[in-house]
């Protein structure tokens, strides 16, 4: 029996997805060339791209069949015609400066999905990187409550403690326990996140350990932000609302009309000198051209001045985003510089007392100068300043990476 076959038969077939090592500049990456959503961006691009060959669309063309008894009482004249109508002709270049203005806008929409989607990719990047880094100082609370709770399980079998000492340690051990279970959780939950913006269901792994250390340097908001592609889009929307109102205003002037007709003069005299009437045999034929004149030129006029309103609308709605990006970025810079600020606290200040206070509360608790309360509640304090650094990490390179977004820079 073939060799391939005895191990096919021996092991059953699995697949296994190959699980994915992500930094955050390949994550970012991932998402550009996955997400459907900018996919989608990009193919709205290549829509308007294509609608730009309209620009020259002409109504369809008019061929008409006259027959029976149109010249005399013989029943078989007949008369073809074709006829087309044709816009005027700056009605042409209208189109192609509204089309293309539609394309230009399609490429910032895809620009502003694109800034959003590499910001949120980071965003959830960097909380990851807090769980995982949250999930250690767990760890470390785990192992800390561990010692606490045997130590006072052991000085309450010897008598040398009460029920109350053994109980806070159980609970706050269970309740460190609890934090871990919520925290895996939290980590299922921002995979499953990070796994959409990338467009995969694939295995994802974070490569690095802790969080980015944020640097950021600050401009004035309205220079900032005017690099933002969103307000490129809204400024584009201008541009179309008065590329509109030029179509309208061309689409009043005449359309030009443009026949030829060939017929059958059957029984009639050529001229008034009495030659032989005309048979099948003899066809007439000529051109004829005219204009297409609107009757009413007060609806066409209310589209031009209602496209008016349009642009003012689009017009005042860019300020407004304007200033609400520029009010956007300037809380964003506050609240980099507090965090920051906080950041600076905990490194220079917080995080050394917490592990003196550690390092002495261990030895006096064991050395019988302090009792498991006073221990207990430093332990608190020491635990809640590790904690609030962390925070204080991710809140610094969450305020960095927003203040990246408004400015439409991304780091």
């Amino acid at each position: 029996m073939n060799i391939r076959l005895i191990i096919f038969l021996l092991f059953p077939v699995a697949t296994f997805s190959q699980t994915q090592q992500l930094t955050m500049e390949t994550a970012v990456q991932l998402a550009l060339q996955q997400n459907k959503g900018l996919k989608s961006a990009a193919t709205n691009i290549d829509y308007y791209r294509d609608l730009t060959g309209t620009s020259t669309e002409l109504p369809k063309i008019g061929v008409n069949l006259q027959y029976g008894q149109t010249n005399s009482y013989v029943k078989n004249d007949n008369n073809y015609s074709v006829s087309q109508t044709i816009p005027f002709p700056s009605v042409f270049g209208a189109k192609k400066q509204l089309n293309d203005a539609q394309v230009e806008k399609a490429v910032w929409y895809k620009a502003t999905t694109q800034n959003e989607l590499i910001y949120q990719v980071k965003q959830v990047y960097v909380q990851l990187l807090y769980i995982l880094e949250v999930r250690e100082l767990i760890k470390h609370q785990d192992s800390l409550f561990t010692n606490f709770a045997r130590g006072a399980d052991l000085r309450y079998k010897t008598g040398e403690s009460r029920m109350l000492e053994k109980t806070a340690a159980e609970g706050r051990l269970n309740e460190v326990r609890n934090s871990l279970r919520q925290n895996e959780a939290d980590l299922k939950i921002y995979i499953a996140r990070l796994q959409a913006l990338l467009g995969s269901n694939a295995p994802i792994r974070i490569k690095e350990t802790e969080i980015p250390a944020a640097n950021m340097l600050f401009e004035n908001d309205s220079v900032a932000v005017s690099g933002n592609p969103q307000l490129q889009y809204l400024r584009q929307q201008i541009v179309i609302t008065e590329k509109q109102q030029k179509l309208f205003k061309a689409s009043i002037l005449p359309d030009i009309t443009v026949g030829y007709f060939n017929q059958s003069l059957i029984g009639t005299p050529l001229n008034a000198t009495g030659t032989p009437l005309s048979t099948n045999s003899n066809r007439f034929q000529g051109f004829q051209v005219g204009l297409s004149l609107p009757v009413w030129f007060g609806p066409l006029k209310a589209k031009v001045r209602a496209e008016e309103k349009q642009r003012q609308i689009a017009s005042l709605y860019y300020d407004n985003s304007m200033l609400q990006l520029q009010s956007q970025y300037e809380q964003a810079v506050q609240q980099f510089i507090k965090q920051r600020n906080s950041l600076d606290f905990y490194q220079r200040t917080a995080l050394p007392n917490a592990e003196l206070l550690l390092n002495q509360s261990s030895k006096s608790y064991t050395s019988g100068d302090i009792g498991y309360s006073e221990y207990f509640l430093n332990l608190e304090h020491v635990l809640s300043a590790q904690q609030g650094y962390l925070q204080a990490r991710n809140d610094v390179k969450q305020a960095e990476l927003y203040m990246a977004f408004l400015a439409g820079r991304q780091l």
